[in-house]
């Protein structure tokens, strides 16, 4: 049995100075685990084991919950009050660290009602005795270790993980679901809003709509836009009134003179400057004349960055508004693997002759349990390789082509040349971006939710058009086989950055001059 005792009058060394953690949880999970955790509530404790994905970032370290190692008959005390692990259990998770999968093993415990979430000196010695056997037996993988108590109020919590020697603190917990929930640590310092206090609120009409806590979960919420044109401009603006506080903007792109007529933020003095500026520059500027407080990152990059990946995986929600085929299938992975959820916008305008013959919307949600890209047949993986190419190997796949051609051979297992360009206009964009900002403002607030995990409609067809597909998961596709594995899924991806792009994306400065 391991007993838990007192390590010392100071307790851990807790400190953020290294970074701090996030925890991301899929809700059903978080369901399954309050149910466990409170079945002796409101006076004894209870808790497990579980294992967890993880990355290691820029600004501390992210940790996915995969499941429960849950306790079978005796491996956990019922006769004391508090957690205690009987011996054969604590094994049993010491071995299940040295998986070679790469997953990682923590502990979550309750507390007693009104016995608040700060760890006690005996929480201290049972994760400091856990921290250091799971290193030994892992090869030095983080452990975590979380504190959940239960009031009127709802669901508090508290959390730390050890990587690499030192203690890290969790800053939040979000949990992911149709509703995206966010909780902050009790042992965390109260953020600073970003919500002005003039006579009467910018968002008094939709706090009436949605609720009056709107506010503050809007102002501590991130959202990612990956993509700031056509309808990643409007979806930032939409936000930004909405008093959205914390933005992830990413963009490769210059503004260029078309990007006038549909681009949210630019301006005819743009069009003169010498040298353009970025997109996600103009997207920060964007939000800063809304929110002047608002916490922005711009990044001049793309999804495959591994620096625009760790930003990312801050965010209550990513927007997906690049017209690429691998982007959407990265972040429909970065859904799956580290429990983000995604919605993806596409808009796509055709015609002849001055006459439109299609003005098509489709909204797609990705988020774990749902099936992925290549399962809804909305990925073309010629145009994705042909996106990858280095201008080089484009030229060797066109002279391959030409000398198969040459010799009366098939030449679409070489080139089939450069996928057509279809352009969008800024009525169609400005409505599908401020659409689906709608949605995201739902799923955070709590008050609605998409109607289907996709759909598509045509604004010049009878009825719109309007088709909802019907979502299967390919019995050959292994898309639900590695959910919250975090960075240990890294060898199941289905892209990744090539060899010939810079390593890093671009950070510019988060605030204006």
């Amino acid at each position: 049995m391991v007993t838990r005792r007192s390590m010392s009058n100071d307790g851990l060394i807790v400190s953020s100075d290294a970074g701090t953690g996030l925890v991301r949880i899929r809700e059903a999970d978080l369901m399954q685990l309050e149910k466990h955790l409170f079945q002796r509530y409101p006076h004894r404790e209870w808790g497990t084991f579980f294992r967890f994905g993880y990355r290691r970032t820029t600004w501390g370290i992210v940790i996915c919950f995969v499941d429960g190692l849950w306790p079978g008959r005796g491996d956990l005390d019922r006769q004391t009050a508090l957690t205690t692990f009987h011996e054969s259990y604590s094994r049993r998770a010491f071995r299940e660290s040295e998986n070679v999968d790469g997953l990682a093993i923590g502990v979550v415990h309750s507390h007693p009602v009104r016995c608040a979430v700060r760890p006690s000196a005996l929480d201290d010695d049972m994760d400091g005795y856990f921290a250091e056997e799971i290193a030994s037996f892992s090869g030095g993988r983080p452990y975590c270790s979380l504190i959940f108590e239960r009031s009127e109020s709802g669901l508090s919590f508290s959390g730390r993980v050890y990587d690499r020697g030192q203690w890290l603190p969790v800053s939040s917990m979000i949990s992911v679901g149709e509703t995206v929930k966010r909780w902050r640590s009790q042992l965390m310092p109260i953020a600073s809003s970003v919500v002005a206090s003039p006579e009467e609120s910018p968002t008094a009409r939709l706090q009436s709509l949605m609720g009056a806590p709107s506010e503050l979960r809007f102002s501590n919420s991130t959202v990612g836009v990956v993509g700031n044109s056509g309808t990643g401009s409007p979806i930032v603006a939409v936000l930004a009134r909405a008093r959205i506080g914390n933005f992830v903007v990413v963009d490769p792109q210059r503004f260029a003179p078309s990007n006038l007529e549909r681009m949210h933020g630019s301006e005819w003095k743009h069009l003169l400057l010498c040298e353009p500026p970025f997109k996600a520059e103009l997207m920060r500027d964007l939000i800063h004349s809304i929110i002047p407080k608002a916490n922005v990152v711009p990044l001049v990059g793309n999804v495959l960055h591994s620096n625009v990946i760790d930003e990312l995986l801050k965010c209550d929600f990513i927007l997906g508004c690049t017209d690429s085929v691998h982007g959407r299938v990265a972040l429909d992975e970065l859904a799956r693997h580290y429990l983000v959820p995604v919605i993806d916008v596409g808009v796509r305008m055709d015609g002849a002759d001055g006459l439109l013959t299609e003005q098509l919307v489709n909204v797609a949600a990705y988020r774990p349990g749902l099936p992925c890209a290549f399962c809804r047949d909305n990925v073309d993986a010629y145009v994705m390789n042909y996106e990858l190419m280095s201008e080089s190997e484009q030229r060797e796949k066109e002279e391959q082509a030409a000398e198969a051609a040459s010799r009366g051979i098939e030449v679409d297992q070489y080139w089939k040349g450069r996928p057509r360009q279809l352009h969008t206009v800024g009525y169609l964009t400005t409505g599908a971006g401020a659409l689906v900002a709608g949605y995201v403002e739902g799923a955070l607030s709590g008050s609605f939710a998409m109607p289907h995990p996709e759909f598509q409609f045509d604004i010049s067809k009878p009825g719109y058009g309007f088709v909802v597909p019907q979502l299967e998961r390919d019995e050959f596709c292994g898309c639900q086989s590695h959910l919250g594995w975090a960075d240990a899924a890294n060898p199941f991806k289905n892209v990744a950055i090539p060899g010939h792009w810079s390593r890093r994306a671009v950070l510019l400065r988060p605030t204006r001059n």
